[in-house]
């Protein structure tokens, strides 16, 4: 009996240590640190799956998401506009804007989210599971879903990965994953993002630094300083 009663106990704990093994496995998976480079593209409302609308054909344009722990970095290039940058901490739920104007620099502090609706402003999108095939992105399966928006006369295929948090590019609040491809629709248009590459690497902590003489501002002092340009 007590051979038995021993080897039920032993049992048990092995299988409680795979449970937690299991568990803090799944966890780690969907962390990230590194890189993520996705392609922007216009699109002709018109063709949408087939073709792209650009203005400017020529025009380039990419949004690079740097990951350290619980920090941000993204970066919006366009060949023509130039670049934008924002870093953002999400433990603390700040984020800051990076602009130059006039050969000055400046750090605008956006004001901390509160809200589910201040946190999650994409709630007109809407998704819902599909079954449809499973696509990769640089090197990530990914995930079919519908995204349906008021704006738009017809559902969307997009893509993503439950091995990587959504926080990292929190795009629609209902996905349980990062987005592959994704479509963000605005006043200028539909524009589709898609992942190109992935690097997983421990980026150097000044990336996310503020640079040095570089003013930082609230939105409310940045307002007020762009009304006194005028």
């Amino acid at each position: 009996m007590a051979f038995k009663s021993s080897f039920k106990k032993t049992t048990m704990l092995i299988g409680f240590q795979f449970l937690v093994i299991k568990s803090l496995c799944g966890q780690l998976a969907t962390e990230f640190s590194g890189e993520l480079i996705y392609r922007i593209k216009k699109i002709d409302v018109n063709n949408i799956q087939s073709g792209f609308g650009n203005d400017s054909p020529n025009t380039e344009e990419k949004l690079i998401i740097y990951a350290k722990d619980s920090l941000i970095k993204r970066v919006h290039f366009n060949s023509e506009n130039g670049i934008q940058e924002s870093i953002e901490h999400l433990s603390y739920g700040k984020k800051i804007l990076l602009l130059s104007i006039d050969s000055l620099n400046y750090a605008i502090q956006l004001p901390t989210e509160q809200t589910n609706d201040q946190k999650h402003p994409d709630s007109t999108y809407k998704l819902s599971k599909k079954c449809f095939p499973k696509i990769p992105f640089a090197g990530l399966k990914g995930k079919p879903m519908l995204l349906s928006h008021p704006m738009l006369s017809n559902d969307l295929e997009i893509w993503f990965s439950k091995n990587i948090h959504p926080k990292y590019n929190a795009v629609y609040h209902q996905l349980p994953g990062l987005p592959l491809k994704y479509y963000i629709v605005s006043d200028k248009g539909l524009y589709l993002y898609e992942l190109e590459a992935l690097k997983r690497y421990d980026p150097p902590l000044a990336i996310f630094q503020i640079p040095r003489k570089t003013h930082i501002l609230s939105l409310e002092d940045f307002i007020d300083l762009l009304e006194n340009k005028k």
